[in-house]
């Protein structure tokens, strides 16, 4: 049998089980083995993720995966916020916010859904909900802002809703999440990429101190998120963008 073939039958296979409410636990071997764990630089296995993630993101936007009508309140635990984390998208720039919510949907909340009891609730077996909303639809993003490599900025998701983005649940509560569209494990992000973060922060966060403003990797060990040359080198260039005054 061709490779083709057997990819055909594979993408049927998961587009079944993502039409159950419960898709997450039936395809957990699947999530565990090809989705969930971090890994850089492996071609084959950010091919086969992106074949789900492309079919997660046709399936949500035709309606054909069931999501709650209500659920849980997950922000209720959020809390004045006191501090800043970095990320990098570690993917294609130009990626569509549609997939990069499915990637949230996915990565985060099927995974989460996954345990006993998230936040308190036993939601198991249920569809997922997040009770976060952008443009009257339900998103599943990681992240309160998102910048592109031109600058531009785009809100993702309100203050009041808590990002699922940090791997500790407490900086999650009390955080705002910044994501660079794009993948900066080696390299540096623009000059107006870094210029929009700190506008980002001098605008909206100008109480947080300069030692709340983390890379994702200073939270979380497991990790090079937002990049391998970001302590040391271009969180020093984004502190001291935050310190001037705002023009």
């Amino acid at each position: 049998m061709s490779v083709d073939k057997n990819i055909n039958l594979n993408i049927d296979h998961l587009k079944e089980q993502l039409k159950h409410d419960d898709w997450y636990i039936r395809l957990e071997d699947y999530l565990k083995t090809v989705v969930f764990p971090i890994v850089h630089g492996d071609i084959n296995v950010k091919t086969r993720r992106h074949m789900f993630y492309d079919l997660v993101t046709q399936m949500l936007s035709e309606n054909q995966i069931p999501l709650a009508k209500n659920g849980p309140n997950f922000d209720k635990d959020r809390k004045l916020i006191n501090t800043i984390v970095i990320h990098h998208s570690d993917e294609d720039p130009n990626m569509k916010l549609s997939k990069l919510s499915a990637i949230g949907f996915v990565r985060q909340y099927g995974k989460d859904y996954l345990h006993e009891e998230t936040c308190g609730y036993r939601i198991k077996g249920q569809p997922i909900w997040s009770g976060h909303f952008k443009d009257g639809e339900m998103v599943f993003f990681a992240y309160h802002f998102i910048v592109f490599e031109n600058g531009r900025i785009e809100r993702l998701l309100e203050d009041k809703y808590i990002g699922w983005q940090s791997g500790d649940w407490d900086i999650n509560t009390r955080s705002i999440a910044i994501v660079l569209a794009g993948d900066y494990a080696n390299k540096n992000p623009s000059e107006k990429q870094i210029k929009a973060i700190a506008n980002i922060i001098k605008q909206n966060y100008s109480h947080v101190s300069l030692d709340r403003i983390f890379g994702h990797r200073e939270i979380n060990l497991q990790t090079i998120c937002p990049g391998d040359k970001f302590i040391g080198g271009w969180k020093n260039t984004l502190l001291e963008a935050v310190r001037v005054k705002y023009s």
